[in-house]
């Protein structure tokens, strides 16, 4: 019974890495998008407003934060045996 709840442990612990892992990915292809779409507005001559200026920084920043988290977070779980 032990064993089987270290193997469910185990696969959850790799289901959310991978879970991270894409999320961050689909944020960043998001974040790519967005900035294609503002560069395109920019060429065509729209000022627009300068807040979406500042929105695309906020994604980009967002995104940053959530890749570093977890990569952080994926570094602490495959190392933590060590730790102990």
């Amino acid at each position: 019974m032990l064993n089987h709840l270290k193997g469910c442990a185990t696969t959850v612990r790799r289901r959310g890495a991978q879970l991270g892992l894409f999320l961050t990915a689909w944020v960043i292809s998001f974040v790519v998008t967005a900035e294609d779409q503002w560069t395109r507005a920019r060429a065509s001559g729209d000022r627009g407003s300068e807040s979406v200026e500042k929105a695309v920084l906020v994604a980009i920043g967002l995104a940053v934060a959530i890749g570093l988290g977890f990569a952080i977070r994926a570094a602490v779980q495959t190392y933590q045996g060590q730790i102990k």
